[in-house]
């Protein structure tokens, strides 16, 4: 007996049959019985799904909002595992089914009866395919034996197979761990009322909208046979549904019975039940139609709702689950799901590094930011540190006395020039430079994060164009697969860069004295600072030539890598399969992490910089520009030459750039650049 069945025995001790019968230890399920439910999924779709417009409206808004959010498999350090086989998995689980046809079904069924079950096909250890099974065909046998969950599976009530050949998922029944009860079997008295509702309107619609009545001949005293007759000629045209509009010719006169308490609640319930199916399902009523409903003021906050009630709890279930019988199979991983593209999840991560920029300039130490604001940001040194406003030290030694800096006398700055910008000690220079670098770097892991989709997009594109090419013109083909992505690389640039424009401008105009151009909506405020425009004619022009440029040399150079590989290969007389496994490999690898890295912090410095260029110049009082090296042991030794070199605004620095990061100069001197520069 191992140490999980002597743990139940202890805590649960064994109980005497009643009746030949064990008692189970969890729950009221008898031990080796077979658990059954009233709610099938036959029973869901026909009383629910496909009788009930609400029920069909509300399923379909949960599976199409939470079946198209990609998977993906992480490392022990929570980096995506790039193109792993179980992602593969998912991507293609059967050769009958898409990863989001099984993922609908998966969620439909854990909406109507509350059970989805898989079947995996493991070989070698691994799943190869994943095929969904109807929950009305497998019954759970609960086990006897201390310490285990199922004895077995019931099939169609004949055969029995083991507890692992089938992954159950199951929405939540107190009253039955092993099998789940989903929301449509709370909402099936509603449910069931506005059925009667609809079937109330239909009847009267079939009876001209004409409710009960009396009719009265005008005749004393009738024959059985005028009865008869007057009965039939009513009958006819009363309720034949070829005749609705056909005239009575009868002599009798007609008394309308009023509607019936129970009548009219039925016609005003339908909204009370809308709202409540919705609630049962755990969404908004407006996703059903409910026009009164007035919760949100927007339709971005309804969508998010959505999300956040009802999408995300779902898939936190069933990403536990697969973590628990799936992951183990392929080692120290973890599944996840990404929500990085979903629209209505995606916040405005420019004003989320505003505020962080502004409270680190408070003193607020960046691990604190980091956590708050949900930033992404990889640990650094010296990021837990608080550092004061214009100060030479730590906030945490300001109480420890430190050198005093000798004073130095405050130049006599322009009438114009606001004095936050007295950058002159090389405390103050450290920490202006400081500033600058770690608004960047806030970026890094976010940009890097886009950039690698597009690598991995890249990659998959020339491992399926050269497996299917022959050797001789595979890198032809590789090369034609590269620049099929340029649309998409263009416009994830493009919007990165106009990002980093606006973000880092803004900045530099407050402390230009100036201030961000207004959004609609934004409240007008009177004031005669001068304005940034993200958006003129010189930073439209800019953006066009440089997410040409830069795209034209990502892709070139990623084309030459491949190249090499495929040359490589044809070297060593190695078959084009193998060819493709080093490319997966290369793509897999290291170093397509650190290029998507060095790409991203290429292209946030260049952004960046060339937005506190365009600042200044658009300030007017600016007359020149300062270059300000890397504080610390990674800067270039050229470039801790020219620290300090002060030069007219519309003039390069001696090392022929603009600004730092500047991508029009020698790449010798911009790739990974972390220096800054200051206005004067």
């Amino acid at each position: 007996m191992g140490i999980r069945e002597r743990l139940a025995q202890l805590l649960l001790p064994e109980r005497k049959a009643q009746g030949g019968i064990i008692p189970g230890l969890v729950g009221l399920q008898t031990p080796s019985v077979p658990v059954y439910s009233d709610m099938t999924v036959r029973r869901a779709t026909r009383e629910g799904y496909k009788i009930s417009v609400y029920v069909y409206r509300a399923v379909r808004t949960i599976v199409a909002a939470g079946s198209g959010i990609p998977w993906m498999v992480l490392d022990r350090e929570g980096e995506e595992i790039l193109d792993h086989p179980f992602t593969r998995v998912l991507r293609r689980p059967n050769p009958a089914m898409s990863g989001q046809d099984l993922m609908e079904l998966l969620m439909a069924h854990l909406l109507l009866p509350g059970n989805a079950l898989w079947q995996p096909l493991v070989v070698g250890g691994q799943i190869r395919e994943l095929w969904p099974v109807m929950p009305d065909k497998v019954r759970p046998i609960p086990s006897k034996q201390p310490g285990e969950w199922l004895e077995a599976w019931e099939i169609e009530g004949q055969r029995h197979v083991p507890p692992e050949t089938f992954i159950h998922f199951q929405q939540f029944d107190p009253g039955n761990p092993y099998w789940g009860t989903g929301p449509l079997l709370a909402a099936a008295r509603t449910i069931d009322t506005d059925n009667e509702a609809l079937d109330t309107q239909k009847i009267s619609m079939q009876n001209r909208a004409i409710p009960d009545g009396i009719f009265t001949p005008n005749l004393e005293v009738m024959t059985g046979e005028q009865f008869a007759e007057a009965n039939r000629q009513i009958a006819e045209v009363y309720t034949a549904k070829g005749k609705r509009r056909a005239p009575w010719v009868i002599t009798a006169k007609y008394q309308q019975i009023a509607l019936s308490p129970v009548e009219m609640d039925y016609i005003a319930s339908r909204l009370a039940n809308k709202q409540d199916i919705a609630a049962a399902f755990g969404i908004d009523s407006a996703f059903l139609g409910d026009k009164s409903a007035s919760t949100y003021n927007n339709l971005v906050e309804m969508k998010r709702s959505l999300y956040e009630q009802a999408v995300l709890p779902m898939l936190d279930d069933i990403k536990a689950t697969m973590n628990l019988r799936i992951a183990p199979l392929y080692g120290d991983i973890e599944i996840a799901y990404d929500t990085s593209g979903v629209a209505a999840l995606r916040e405005d991560y420019t004003a989320k590094a505003e505020t962080a920029a502004r409270l680190w300039s408070l003193g607020v130490p960046m691990s604190m930011l980091n956590t708050t604001l949900e930033l992404g940001l990889e640990e650094y040194e010296g990021w837990d540190v608080s550092y004061l406003p214009m100060n030479v030290v730590p906030a945490d030694m300001v109480g420890a006395e430190p050198e005093p800096v000798p004073e130095e006398p405050e130049p006599a700055p322009d009438a114009d020039q606001p004095k936050s910008l007295n950058v002159n000690t090389e405390e103050q220079k450290a920490l202006f430079w400081k500033r600058i670098d770690t608004r960047r770097q806030a970026y890094w892991n976010v940009v890097a994060k886009r950039l690698s989709t597009l690598y991995g997009a890249g990659g998959d594109a020339v491992v399926r164009a050269v497996r299917n090419a022959p050797m001789e013109s595979a890198e032809n083909q590789a090369e034609a697969a590269i620049t099929s992505l340029r649309p998409r690389w263009e416009k994830t640039l493009r919007a990165i860069c106009m990002a980093l424009v606006e973000d880092f401008g803004n900045q530099t105009a407050a402390d230009l004295g100036g201030k961000p151009k207004a959004k609609p909506g934004d409240p007008e405020t009177k004031d005669d600072r001068w304005v940034f425009d993200p958006f003129n004619d010189a930073v439209k022009k800019w953006l066009a030539e440089h997410v040409t440029e830069s795209v034209t040399l990502i892709l070139r150079s990623e084309a030459n890598r491949v190249s090499r590989i495929i040359e490589e290969g044809r070297a060593a007389n190695a078959t084009i399969d193998e060819v493709a496994r080093s490319l997966r490999d290369f793509y897999d690898g290291p170093q397509a992490r650190f290029n998507a890295m060095r790409t991203a912090r290429t292209e946030v410095h260049a952004a960046a910089g060339f937005g506190q260029r365009e600042a200044a110049l658009q300030s007017k009082w600016v007359k020149t520009h300062q270059w300000i090296s890397s504080r610390d042991d990674r800067v270039r030794d050229a470039h801790q030459d020219i620290d300090g070199e002060e030069v007219p605004i519309n003039q390069k620095y001696s090392n022929g750039l603009w600004h730092p990061g500047d991508t029009s100069g020698d790449p010798a001197e911009f790739v990974m650049c972390r220096c800054a520069e200051v206005w004067h």
